[in-house]
């Protein structure tokens, strides 16, 4: 009897050690982790700073805090009762938060950075897809994680001297050109196509890639007002497989912040970029003055492409 006691008594104590070592090491101090004064009793947090929060740029770009890669590294902080723990120490890694990435790009680079004063600073990261809306996250062992601000990735800035000014961008089934006079020189137009999902209402289901483009001036800023006139061309594959290979039933499934007169039954909205677009598709221009946005033309080339023209306006995205 006494040494079946004996027997339970030391597997007790087994199980009781083995609890203890197990909730040692779940609540190891963060400090260990963190130096500087980060514990769970007082926990440290990771914050973007005001400064280093990641601008707009192209892809394969560098990533910096100012717009179109002009100097400025991307800063993360060690944050404590809100406000900078500058003694704090620890390896700080970023990544594109896995539900804020439009293009499924894969961001490159020095993505793990040891903070000096608090701070991290991030200055040789880039993103290899187009999208609008991508957001980074910061971690660091025993730190609470942190988010930054959305930022979009162009696929290209063509400066602007004497109007027009023309642009074009491709992707494996549809390629978008965009024109205007809006743009003064020295200004950018953007242009991207894909990393943007988003629908209109009826029963037109898009099918090519979505193409955006907008003036910016040189910090970034969109200029309001400003006309387009574009051409997206669906290649010959996609037009075959499509159910409607002849060009007169293409539509364009525009996206604006701007209200527009959509078709009857086709209106809605989309997040776009953290952003509400309206959504719709686009009438028929009228022979004479035509206002956009609306359809202007559609056709086939020899190649069997389909080629529909649309004006736009403000922040437009479009998709046939």
């Amino acid at each position: 009897m006494s040494k079946t006691i004996s027997t339970t008594a030391r597997a007790l104590s087994a199980v009781f050690a083995a609890s203890l070592l197990w909730a040692l090491m779940s609540a190891a101090p963060t400090a260990t982790w963190a130096s500087g004064g980060c514990s769970q009793i007082s926990p440290c947090s990771l914050v973007f700073t005001a400064d280093g929060q990641p601008a707009d740029t192209t892809v394969n770009a560098t990533m910096t805090s100012v717009f179109n890669s002009q100097p400025g590294p991307i800063k993360v902080e060690i944050v404590q009762s809100g406000m900078l723990n500058a003694t704090a120490k620890a390896a700080i890694t970023l990544t594109i938060t896995p539900t804020a990435n439009p293009g499924n790009g894969t961001l490159s680079g020095t993505t793990t950075v040891t903070t000096t004063g608090g701070i991290a600073s991030f200055s040789d990261l880039s993103i290899d897809q187009q999208g609008f809306g991508y957001t980074l996250t910061a971690t660091a062992r025993g730190i609470f994680s942190g988010t930054s601000n959305t930022f979009n990735i162009w696929g290209s800035f063509q400066q602007c001297s004497t109007p027009p000014c023309s642009a074009s961008q491709s992707s494996a089934t549809t390629t978008g050109t965009v024109t205007t006079s809006s743009a003064a020189p020295g200004q950018l137009l953007g242009t991207a196509i894909g990393g943007i999902n988003y629908s209109c209402g009826g029963a037109y289901k898009p099918l090519s890639d979505p193409f955006a483009f907008d003036i910016l001036s040189t910090s970034g800023q969109t200029q309001p007002g400003a006309q387009f006139s574009a051409v997206l061309r669906i290649d010959k594959p996609v037009v075959q497989s499509s159910g409607h290979p002849g060009a007169s039933t293409w539509q364009i499934c525009y996206a604006s912040p701007t209200p527009f007169t959509a078709q009857p039954g086709t209106s809605g909205t989309a997040t776009i970029g953290g952003v509400t677009f309206n959504t719709g598709l686009l009438t028929d221009c009228p022979n004479t003055n035509p206002v956009a946005p609306c359809v202007q033309a559609r056709n086939k080339d020899n190649a069997g492409d389909v080629l529909v023209t649309f004006l736009a306006s403000g922040d437009p995205v479009g998709r046939g």
